[in-house]
């Protein structure tokens, strides 16, 4: 995520091999087998630069939850664990900002973790009092809150930092305008591009996502545009029509740089738009391709675009417009790709067969990939 700390849980995960499409491309395979951490870990990783990058790993059999941080500077042959806590399971990430400055959080209540010299040393951040829901920040000094108070179902507490967490400020949550209609209302997707630019999907009977312009005093709704047709030949339903109830949930992705991508969360199918003028106009996008979903989509930058599912690699060099086959790994991995730069990627690998998850790079745009060590506590 850019601008987002992101979590990745990946548990039992099982996946059938589609029938692949001809390669442009002889396929290539990664040898020798890929290093496997155990399925009662889960991991998320942040790489700075193709060599340097820290895991927070998280060992969920035990009771409360180990957790881990660990870093490499030569592309990960090799990972230095640099700190180790425990806490109740939830959602936990890791985001840094440089080589030097870095937040994780983890468990339940949330707790925040900040460091200055890459990890080496970490120092608590002080949270509002309320349950944190979502959390991200655009810097180290800048970041805000979603939270509820116990017993809660949802979040309706907003806070803001200016000063990397040593003290928080509640903003005004607009409550009255997010939860207009019958049901509905703000989702927990927050991210901020610097410290102004603000965007958050929505629960609402007609799909809607949200802005600001004012790091958060106040929020804009943008309708999207009418929902694509399906396509009856691969069975998909029509979207419901206004006033049926029905709830359509929103996400929001930011491209590197400028412009986002609203998803919405519709069946099966689901559809996405494009914005690069802060909502005022939206463009459709058209069907994935091959067997990706929008869940496979890594941003290179703005316009390009990579998408990856059981080893077929896809790019777009238009923001999502259309799509060119340019590789195939022939392996029994599911690839889903980070991107680096236009030439360098790591790939978190999800197994068909193998208990456990494994790590991924290419130095050459994602034709050929590189098994490499993952992280293994003890």
């Amino acid at each position: 995520m850019a601008g987002a700390l992101a979590a990745i849980v990946v548990a039992g995960l099982v996946y059938l091999h589609p029938s692949f499409p001809p390669s442009p491309r002889p396929a290539a395979r990664p040898v020798p087998s890929a290093p496997i951490l155990a399925s009662q870990y889960s991991a998320t990783y942040d790489f700075v630069t193709p060599s340097t990058g820290w895991a927070l790993v998280v060992d969920q059999s035990a009771q409360p939850a180990n957790v881990y941080v660990y870093r490499t500077t030569d592309g990960a042959k090799r990972w230095q664990e640099q700190f180790a806590a425990s806490a109740q399971p939830a959602r936990s990430g890791i985001r840094f900002f440089d080589r030097n400055h870095g937040l994780i959080f983890f468990g339940f209540p949330a707790q925040l973790y900040r460091t200055s010299d890459a990890g080496n040393q970490w120092t608590p951040v002080g949270m509002p009092p309320d349950t944190a829901t979502s959390i991200t920040f655009t810097d180290p000094l800048h970041g805000w809150v979603l939270a509820q108070e116990p017993g809660e179902g949802f979040a309706k507490h907003f806070f803001t930092t200016t000063n990397g967490g040593s003290s928080w400020t509640e903003l005004p949550w607009p409550q009255r305008a997010v939860w207009g209609g019958q049901g509905g209302g703000i989702g927990s997707d927050l991210q901020f591009r610097r410290t102004n630019e603000g965007w958050l999907g929505a629960s609402a009977d007609q799909p809607t996502v949200y802005s600001t312009t004012d790091g958060g005093s106040s929020w804009q709704a943008h309708a999207l545009p009418s929902l694509p047709k399906p396509n009856p030949a691969t069975g998909g339903k029509p979207p419901p029509p206004p006033g049926s109830g029905f709830t359509f949930n929103t996400d929001v992705r930011l491209l590197p740089g400028a412009g986002v991508v609203a998803f919405v969360d519709l069946y099966a199918q689901g559809a996405a738009f494009t914005s690069f003028d802060d909502g005022k106009s939206w463009r459709a996008l058209p069907p994935t391709p091959g067997e990706t979903t929008y869940s496979d989509f890594a941003f290179q930058d703005s316009t390009h675009w990579w998408a990856m599912r059981f080893g077929t690699l896809w790019k777009s060099s238009d923001a999502g417009q259309s799509w060119k086959h340019v590789g195939q790994q022939i392996d029994e991995w599911d690839y889903r790709p980070h991107v680096v730069d236009a030439r360098h990627a790591w790939a978190m690998l999800i197994g068909s067969r193998a208990s456990g998850t494994g790590l991924a790079m290419t130095a050459d745009a994602g034709l050929h990939w590189t098994y490499v060590k993952v992280p293994t506590p003890g």
